[in-house]
C-alpha cells in the first residue's frame, strides 16, 4: 500500500504524483494545507519531523525527501523503466538531480516567495511580531533561512538577484543538453526530466516564461513534458486554480525586475 502526503502545489510532491501515474501505481493521498499549518501538526511530524511534504509511507515504511522518493519507486516498481540502461548516462541524470538538491530547489523558493508568496504571508500575519513567530516555527533551517532574507523586501533582496542569475545560467545549460536530446539524457523520459517539471512549471505560473524566450530547445522539451500522461495527471490535474491568476499578476508585476537582472548579467 502506497500513501502519500502531498500538497496540491507543492513542487516536490508534484514530482512524486508525476512519477506514480507514470508507474500506472495505486496509491491513497492524504493532503495537507501547507497554509494553514498541517505540516506542523504532531500527528504529521511523527511521520517527517522536518514539517515538509511529501512523504511516502509504503507498507509501515516512511520515505522522505522529493528525489529519494522517486528513485525509491523507480526500483520497487522498475517497469517502465525511468532511468537509463547504461552507467553512464544514469549518472549523468543523478547529477542533473544533484543540482535541485543542491541549490536550485531553494532558488526557486526564493522566486516564489519574493515575487508572490511574501505578499499573502504578510498579510496573514499582519504585525512584524506574528511574521517572526512564523519564521521561527519552520523547522527546515534553509527554509526559514530563505523566507527571512526575501521575504521583508521581496524582489529587491539580494537573494532575489540570486535566484534569477542561477536560474537564467540553468536555463541555458537544459537547453544546450536538449539540443541534441529529446530528454535531459537522451531519448527517453527519465528521473531527471520529472525531478526538473515541477520547477519549471512554478515559474511558468510565475510569469517567467520569458526567460526562455531564446531558448527553443528548452521550451519544446516544456511543451513535451507537459504532454505526458504523468504531467497532465499528477500535476497540472492538481493546479489550484484559485492561486494561478494571483501568481501570473504578481509575476507580471515583478517582470521587469526580472528582465533587468538578467540583461544587466548578460551585458556584464
Amino acid at each position: 500500500m502506497l500513501k502519500l502526503y502531498h500538497n496540491d502545489m507543492s513542487t516536490c510532491s508534484q514530482k512524486v504524483r508525476f512519477l506514480l501515474v507514470e508507474k500506472g501505481l495505486e496509491w491513497e493521498g492524504v493532503e495537507l494545507d501547507l497554509r494553514r499549518g498541517d505540516q506542523q501538526q504532531p500527528e504529521f511530524l511523527k511521520i517527517n519531523p522536518k514539517g515538509l511534504v511529501p512523504a511516502l509511507d509504503h507498507d509501515g515504511n516512511i520515505v522522505s525527501e522529493s528525489n529519494i522518493i522517486i528513485e525509491y519507486l523507480n526500483e520497487v516498481y522498475p517497469d517502465p523503466p525511468l532511468l537509463p540502461a547504461d552507467p553512464a548516462s544514469r549518472a549523468k541524470a543523478r547529477w542533473w538531480m544533484k543540482k535541485l538538491d543542491d541549490g536550485m530547489h531553494l532558488e526557486v523558493a526564493v522566486l516564489s516567495f519574493a515575487i508572490a508568496f511574501r505578499h499573502q504571508l504578510i498579510e496573514a500575519c499582519g504585525s512584524d511580531e506574528a511574521l517572526e513567530k512564523h519564521f521561527a516555527g519552520i523547522r527546515d533551517p534553509y527554509i526559514q533561512e530563505v523566507q527571512r532574507q526575501v521575504v521583508p523586501h521581496g524582489t529587491e533582496s539580494p537573494r532575489f538577484v540570486q535566484a534569477v542569475l542561477q536560474y537564467e545560467k540553468l536555463l541555458g545549460e537544459m537547453n544546450l543538453a536538449l539540443a541534441s536530446n529529446r530528454w535531459l539524457v537522451g531519448d527517453s523520459l527519465s528521473l531527471a526530466d520529472i525531478a526538473y517539471s515541477p520547477y519549471l512549471t512554478r515559474l511558468d505560473h510565475l510569469g517567467l516564461d520569458g526567460l526562455w524566450a531564446d531558448k527553443p530547445h528548452f521550451a519544446g522539451w516544456y511543451t513535451r513534458l507537459a504532454q505526458t500522461r504523468g504531467y497532465r495527471e499528477g500535476v497540472s490535474n492538481w493546479f489550484n486554480r484559485k492561486y494561478l491568476p494571483l501568481m501570473k499578476q504578481a509575476g507580471m508585476e515583478a517582470w521587469p525586475r526580472v528582465a533587468g537582472i538578467r540583461d544587466e548579467a548578460r551585458a556584464a
